[in-house]
């Protein structure tokens, strides 16, 4: 378990907003890839109570990647309870719940019995490479097992847990969810069934999709001892952007948790690009439709935790201080690649390096080469942006754990030159969540009124000019171009 903290210092006499039929609470829940985490928000949006337990991942075989459906169960159960508990109040004062979780974690199961057929089979997983070149391997046999089955239906993560959470009464999905499947037609708006077709996937056993912010059911009594109303259900990214309140055109989020993904909004318009931006829906609320582009890279804080494995450093926090002992890092250069290269280089095969190293390199050189390589990668998905999308960037909000690194912040604002905003609170996909919920039940106005509470901690301004890292960052980029390709080579 990673935690429960009751936030004491935040606690203030309860008020009930104008036209409110009762005081009380909105749950943000979020599954995401490491951690599950349920934070309890008062009508100003400050966090009363807290509960974090760490996602299970199992690795069956090499580059597989499973959750166990069962345990990943009881630890929702677990976050929810440990966080009301640790904010002093009763489930009865919980008036709705909003659920994030991580995008493209799938699982099919009996919509009768509630059984499942297989574990979750995660995003991060792996075997589809190999299911690309030949479609005849246990994935997609796995899957089509399932498919023959009676009663079965697919769904990720969201659309599980609302029928768990309702015993089975409801099955849906919303259009956030739906749209990083790779099953949805953003265009259409619909489920694609050319997509589904080809994959031999029939439509009849996909989630209807909702709205956002919706009345989803509620859970059934018999879980928490009353029928809390699920009234949101996003994808991690999206309620990010959401809670982030990157509302408007142009609005940019860079979340750097266990990856960095870069998302922009692009109004009503779907951007379909072809150099590494892809199009999502970052949420329908009634009749208003919010569309993103997105891109990312695939290891941030998966760097940084790694090198605390290596004990580099003892705390995090250490890391900036590290880096900022030092004038540069003497030429050494890391590649973050331990998943490969995405945008906009698209290279599974490359390999994480250290390169340049010399008998005076230290591990602070070490540190300040991890540290800068998450800052090089940003201006890289930052620049395909801004080829690729045809919108001007009206403000930058970061978000995620590494956001935390004011080393990593003043330089990615000096490359990109931009200011960017860092939020009091950096769990973005829980206040997105919660903030959806809240709307759907009334607990929250409208837009507005979430954007006058929100709180930035401090707005990074560029402080260097490009012509300074100029140097690094072209040294940086052989380093990457050599780690390209390297398993293939390997292999040959």
């Amino acid at each position: 378990m990673v935690g429960v903290r009751a936030v004491s210092e935040q606690r203030r006499p309860e008020q009930s907003a104008p036209g409110l039929p009762r005081a009380g609470f909105v749950l943000g829940l979020d599954v995401g890839s490491s951690v599950i985490r349920c934070h309890v928000y008062d009508h100003a949006a400050l966090i009363r109570g807290s509960s974090a337990q760490k996602v299970q991942s199992l690795y069956p075989q090499t580059g597989w990647v499973e959750i166990d459906p069962d345990v990943l169960w009881l630890q929702f159960l677990a976050v929810i309870k440990e966080s009301v508990k640790a904010a002093g109040i009763e489930m009865n004062q919980i008036v709705g719940l909003g659920i994030s979780t991580q995008r493209a974690t799938f699982i099919t199961w009996n919509k009768k019995t509630g059984n499942h057929f297989h574990n979750f089979i995660s995003w991060q997983d792996l075997r589809a490479i190999e299911l690309v070149k030949s479609w005849n391997n246990s994935f997609l046999m796995k899957v089509q097992k399932a498919v023959e089955e009676d009663n079965c239906c697919f769904g990720t993560i969201d659309t599980w847990l609302l029928h768990k959470l309702t015993k089975g009464a409801e099955f849906a999905t919303d259009f956030s969810n739906a749209s990083a499947t790779g099953l949805f037609d953003p265009f259409k708006m619909c489920w694609s069934g050319l997509l589904t077709s080809l994959l031999s996937i029939p439509l009849s056993l996909l989630p209807p999709v909702r709205d956002t912010s919706h009345h989803f059911g509620s859970v059934d009594e018999e879980i928490f001892g009353v029928p809390i109303p699920v009234v949101a259900l996003v994808a991690d990214q999206q309620s990010a952007m959401f809670g982030e309140c990157c509302f408007q055109t142009g609005d940019v989020k860079l979340t750097m948790g266990t990856g960095t993904f870069l998302d922009i909004n692009t109004g009503n318009s779907v951007q379909h690009t072809v150099g590494g931006f892809y199009p999502l829906i970052g949420w329908k609320i009634g009749q208003e439709v919010v569309c993103l582009a997105e891109s990312n890279a695939g290891d941030t804080g998966t760097v940084i935790k790694w090198a605390q494995q290596l004990d580099l450093f003892t705390d995090v926090a250490e890391t900036e201080k590290m880096a900022k002992s030092l004038e540069d890092s003497e030429g050494v250069c890391f590649v973050p690649s331990f998943s490969g290269l995405q945008a906009p280089l698209d290279d599974p095969y490359a390999c994480a390096s250290f390169m340049g190293l010399k008998p005076s390199t230290s591990k602070y050189h070490l540190v300040r080469a991890i540290l800068e390589s998450i800052a090089f990668r940003n201006k890289q998905l930052y620049e395909l942006m801004q080829k690729e999308i045809n919108i001007p960037v009206t403000k930058v909000r970061a978000d995620g754990g590494v956001c935390k690194n004011d080393f990593v912040m003043q330089m990615t604002s000096d490359l990109i030159n931009e200011k960017i905003e860092r939020p009091v609170n950096t769990d973005m996909s829980c206040l997105g969540a919660a903030s959806l919920a809240g709307l759907a039940v009334g607990f929250w106005t409208d837009k507005e009124e979430l954007k006058k509470l929100r709180q930035s901690e401090v707005v990074f301004k560029p402080q260097k000019k490009w012509q300074e890292y100029e140097m690094s960052m072209e040294n940086w980029v052989k380093a990457v171009k050599r780690s390209m390709n390297w398993y293939n080579k390997m292999q040959h």
